[in-house]
């Protein structure tokens, strides 16, 4: 009885694992599209403050433009780099262990 209760407690362990990793991925890869997307948003935004405040024609907002995709860029490729050395870590396969009971009760209430 004990043993059964130990492999259903460990079967859920490894289900709960496996969802938190693919959340992680999915928020990963969410943040990915933000990183370059906020950068050129903002340098336009900003580059149409200045102009409007200085009187203008869209020197500062084709400036910031340029500098948002350029950062834009740079933050996609740091991301990219960061997933790749998770991904490394992991080595595309995730280890399971055996979990105390208490430690299940802090699982449990992360979720």
């Amino acid at each position: 009885m004990a043993l059964d209760e130990n492999n259903y407690r460990n079967e859920e362990a490894k289900r709960k694992a496996e969802e938190h990793r693919i959340w992680r991925e999915s928020l990963a890869s969410i943040s990915v599209g933000w990183e370059l997307a906020l950068p050129m948003f903002g340098g336009v935004i900003l580059g149409q403050v200045i102009d409007r405040f200085i009187g203008t024609t869209y020197i500062f907002t084709i400036g910031l433009l340029l500098f948002g995709i350029v950062s834009g860029y740079y933050n996609l490729a740091r991301a990219i780099q960061r997933i790749k050395s998770e991904k490394k870590n992991i080595d595309g396969e995730v280890e399971y262990q055996k979990f105390e009971e208490d430690e299940l009760d802090d699982i449990d209430e992360l979720w």
